[in-house]
């Protein structure tokens, strides 16, 4: 992890230090000298009645304990306004919890110095943070700032100089004097009631702004909805808080009401802090995110008790003194009753701090709802993995079937070889990832599936919370990961099956076209040959022609008896392969001839494909080109092994079409021939088929 800049360092310093210390400084003037709970009269403007006023201290003792960290956390992980003001809070309300205190002394001992600006401070440091407050959530919200969110903001940003200099500058009527208050009359005597508008203002905003929560949080996805609700909660009780500035003490409302109206900052500042902490932090908080659950469990705990207890007691004053017997009664039962709600407080805290990692039955749930009918191959692991991102909120998620480098579930350090590791990555990385084993109970040893996930940011590294649902559900993962393999793997043997059906249908294709659709056009020819032989009487060479076609037809029979085993059709003498060629097409109208310039020493396998190649061509010449002469020459110079050359009308635009085509030049390939097509100038076609090793 990085460590924070020196000036975020000192701004957090510059909060943290004055407010606490200003904090310990009222809780001990308060201890050791034994002041009183009221403050000195006259220094609020705050028309509350002395019961509500005589526990504005505590609230600002509360509110700088709670709001100085989390303000000096925010500055330290991640600066905004929010932390400023919060900041600016937590430092006024040390500060006025202080002055009232020391207020309080100056009575007893006139001569301390400053007594009456640090008596008048209890009444107007805490003006600014308190009524600022409510537009908080307007600058945590997400998307833009609308007119009705500019609006507010600028209201409540006027009504704020209003009170707090109206507070400074007020002259009261008690025993000690404000230095900084003018002795002006006129002035002094619309200072309460500036007071009471910008006050009854900011309650008005602050219910406006509550009224914008609640519309987010019920718009609000699942994930996001949480915070938004603890905000909204904490957000409601300082805005009863502020009911105590504005009401009159002419009310003369019951106890319990301005007693409600007191402690109601105090339940605000743990709810309302919390939400602040994590939609202000967001991922930012991995690494405090165990200790942040702990201190919020416990503070709400806390809070909820002295409340309850407060409440409690202020209630039964109403009936009499309350005994010691009562007391404690009422302190056993508060104890004993919120021993079940520390669960649900708990998992509660845990919810908002970690999101769907806190309930892992949620994360489960959602991991089944996004991978429960998982896509094969890298579809399926990219949807696994972003279930992961999404829902434990990291940076990257990266599944392969080889580990990489980086550190285990236990900090250790790993390092393979990261040309291995095939799989699918959602994310950039951020930092050293950490890496979790995926052992499904099977598969490849040497090979095992691996997990690797790294943190949002890269100052921080993944909480132990999100590494620990992980490491829960690691075999679970495993198996998808595995379903997903073992899917691919089919899906890879079905595209297979069917790339060797389509190999086959084109063999058999090739087979009939090039090698029995020659043969059975030339025993045609052969035929009509020997019909016109037997009409002009001669009997023997009509014979002999027959004899011709039925030994072609046997040859092409033994042939087809190959293709239905799955032979490939071999020729060990290329000559007499290429002279019967020739002798069936003597009834052709094309005179077919064959010249032998050359020996050609090829295996059966690449002489039965030549005699194909050359059947292909002369059966082209024949029938398609009208052909008077066709001369098919074997061997010849340099590396040719077969000529076709034919006198008709040539290839034209028809090069590259046809089914005889593309079929010679599959065989010329798959015997490492290399067949071409040439147009002679004296016309018709020449198709020349090389050999890059005639020896075969």
């Amino acid at each position: 992890m990085n460590r924070p800049s020196p000036w975020r360092t000192v701004a957090a310093l510059a909060v943290l230090v004055p407010a606490w210390g200003l904090a310990c400084a009222s809780i001990a003037l308060a201890w050791i000298f034994q002041l009183p709970a009221a403050p000195v009269a006259g220094t609020f403007l705050s028309p509350a009645p002395p019961q509500a006023q005589a526990r504005f201290d505590d609230i600002g003792v509360a509110v700088a304990f709670v709001y100085a960290p989390l303000a000096a956390v925010l500055l330290l992980r991640r600066p905004q306004p929010v932390a400023v003001l919060l900041g600016a809070h937590a430092v006024g309300s040390g500060l006025a919890a202080f002055g009232v205190q020391y207020g309080l002394l100056a009575l007893e001992d006139p001569t301390l110095p400053g007594a009456g600006l640090l008596a008048y401070a209890g009444g107007w440091a805490f003006v600014p943070g308190t009524f600022l407050t409510a537009i908080v959530p307007l600058l945590l919200l997400p998307g833009g700032r609308g007119a009705l969110r500019r609006m507010l903001l600028r209201v409540v940003a006027t009504a704020t100089v209003v009170a707090t200099a109206a507070s400074m500058t007020q002259r009261g009527d008690g025993p000690l004097d404000n230095p900084l208050a003018p002795a002006w009359p006129g002035y002094q005597s619309v200072l309460p009631g500036a007071y009471a508008v910008a006050a009854a203002v900011t309650l008005c905003c602050s219910l406006v702004v509550a009224g914008i929560l609640a519309r987010h949080a019920l718009r609000a996805g699942r994930e996001e909805r949480s915070p938004l609700l603890w905000l909204l909660v904490g957000h409601i009780f300082l805005t009863a808080s502020y009911v105590v500035t504005v009401l009159p003490a002419s009310l003369q409302l019951a106890d319990p009401i301005w007693v409600f109206g007191t402690i109601a900052p105090i339940v605000g500042q743990i709810f309302y802090p919390s939400a602040i902490l994590v939609m202000g932090l967001q991922h930012r908080l991995r690494g405090i995110d165990v200790a942040v659950s702990a201190v919020l469990t416990t503070s709400i705990l806390a809070v909820l008790a002295a409340a309850a207890y407060l409440l409690t007691v202020t209630a039964l004053e109403t009936l009499g003194p309350p005994t010691p017997v009562a007391v404690f009664t009422t302190a056993a039962a508060i104890a004993v009753g919120l021993l079940p709600a520390r669960r649900v407080i708990h998992h509660r805290v845990d919810r908002l701090v970690y999101g769907e990692a806190g309930a892992p039955e949620r994360l489960v749930n959602t991991l089944g709802a996004e991978v429960g009918e998982i896509a094969t191959g890298s579809d399926g692991l990219r949807a696994l993995a972003s279930a992961l991102r999404r829902t434990l909120r990291l940076g990257s998620v990266r599944i392969s079937t080889a580990t990489d480098r980086g550190t285990d579930e236990r900090g250790s350090r790993t390092a393979t070889t990261a040309s291995d590791a095939v799989g699918v990555r959602v994310g950039t990385p951020q930092g050293t990832p950490v890496l979790f084993t995926l052992d499904a109970g099977g598969g490849e040893a040497d090979r095992p599936a691996v997990l690797a996930v790294t943190g949002s940011d890269p100052d921080l590294q993944v909480g132990r919370r999100a590494r620990e649902t992980i490491a829960d559900l690691a075999p679970v993962i495993g198996v998808v990961v595995r379903l997903a393999a073992a899917s691919t793997a089919l899906d890879a043997a079905r595209r297979s099956a069917a790339d060797a059906r389509h190999a086959e249908r084109r063999a058999l294709r090739r087979e009939l076209h090039d090698g029995l659709g020659p043969a059975l056009s030339g025993a045609g020819f052969s035929l009509a040959a020997a019909a016109n032989l037997l009409a002009r009487g001669d009997r023997a060479a009509a014979e002999a022609t027959a004899v011709r076609v039925g030994e072609l037809l046997e040859a092409q029979t033994l042939t087809l008896t190959g293709l239905a085993r799955g032979g490939t059709a071999a020729v060990t003498d290329l000559v007499g392969g290429l002279d019967a060629l020739v002798a069936s097409f003597a009834g052709a109208a094309s005179a077919v001839r064959l010249v032998v310039a050359d020996a050609v020493a090829l295996d059966p396998r690449r002489s039965g494909i030549l005699l194909r190649i050359a059947a292909e061509a002369v059966l082209n010449a024949v029938r398609h080109a009208g052909a008077g002469a066709v001369v098919v020459t074997l061997g010849g110079a340099d590396d040719v092994v077969l000529r076709v050359h034919d006198d008709g009308r040539g290839l034209g635009e028809h090069r590259s079409a046809g089914v005889g085509l593309a079929s010679m030049r599959e065989w010329a390939q798959e015997a490492d021939f290399q067949v071409e097509w040439v147009q002679p100038a004296d016309g018709g076609t020449l198709v020349r088929v090389r050999a890059a090793d005639r020896r075969g």
